[in-house]
């Protein structure tokens, strides 16, 4: 468990053995974006299509003011927009008819789905987190998208306060969500959506309390329906965001830190502290 999610608390690995698997060399995958009038029948289907999406569909999901890409009309650009980002390991064929009703919740403003390189999926959003901007995130683990939710994204991302800024995530399920929730640190892998409010700004911008209030107000309008948060995406959240990532597995994780570092060397970290930590 303290290597599967316990979030390099114990100690270091020196060498990993990986099971791999076949993935293309192609795949069919790419971004496809709508106008955030057509957000909510988007998002509708989405939460209604993804608990049942095929394991071979990923689906990662963005809300953001629309990017400058050549494949976006000029007249998009620097406005709200929805994104998702599929990417199907199978039949290309069969690819086309298993996402045929996201791309039919509404007509897209902009779409780049093709068969493409895995690699070139792997490294398509490199450039989005360039270092050197500051950056502030909170994140939330959701069962669902009920219109309520819907409704707080939405003014969410209508009420951004960076170009670089965004709401972001995955929609979980398929194979994860079967893994015995005692085999890891993370437990239940729940069929939903993790979603992070994740703000950017360049170092010479001013109003990074702005940026960072943004994010907060998003994340305090979804905390009633947040089912958690992966351990990955804790913020400042500090103690509680360690509870609230690894809820009743943190006894057996606390138990692992007494045995491997008991002077909890390993701090810099989503930390789990020994329980009587001795002096290094």
């Amino acid at each position: 468990m303290g290597l599967r999610g316990g979030g390099g608390n114990f100690g270091i690995a020196t060498a990993f053995e990986y099971r791999l698997h076949p993935v293309g060399p192609i795949v069919l995958g790419g971004p496809v974006f709508w106008r955030l009038e057509d957000a909510p029948k988007v998002l509708r289907v989405l939460r209604d299509y993804a608990p049942e999406a095929p394991d071979e569909l990923g689906i990662t999901v963005a809300m953001m003011l629309a990017p400058p890409l050549p494949i976006m009309p000029p007249t998009q650009r620097g406005k709200p927009v929805v994104g998702l980002v599929l990417v199907w390991s199978g039949d290309p064929a069969a690819g086309q008819r298993a996402i045929a009703p996201l791309l039919g919740a509404a007509p897209p403003v902009a779409e780049l789905i093709r068969p493409v390189p895995y690699l070139a999926i792997q490294s398509m959003l490199d450039g989005g987190a360039p270092r050197g901007r500051h950056y502030y995130w909170r994140s939330h683990r959701l069962p669902g998208l009920p219109d309520e939710v819907i409704d707080a994204l939405l003014d969410q991302v209508a009420s951004v306060t960076s170009p670089f800024s965004q709401i972001n995530g995955w929609a979980t399920g398929g194979a994860v969500s079967r893994v015995d929730p005692e085999a890891t640190a993370v437990g239940e892998r729940e069929v939903g959506f993790d979603l992070s409010f994740a703000a950017a700004w360049p170092p010479a911008d001013p109003d990074g309390e702005r940026h960072t209030a943004w994010v907060r107000r998003g994340w305090e309008a979804l905390a009633t329906h947040s089912a958690g948060v992966y351990v990955n995406f804790i913020s400042d959240e500090g103690a509680a965001g360690v509870e609230t990532a690894y809820g009743q597995r943190l006894k057996r994780l606390t138990a692992l830190k007494d045995r491997w570092d008991p002077t909890n060397l390993f701090r810099m970290n989503a930390n789990i502290p020994p329980s009587q930590p001795r002096r290094r």
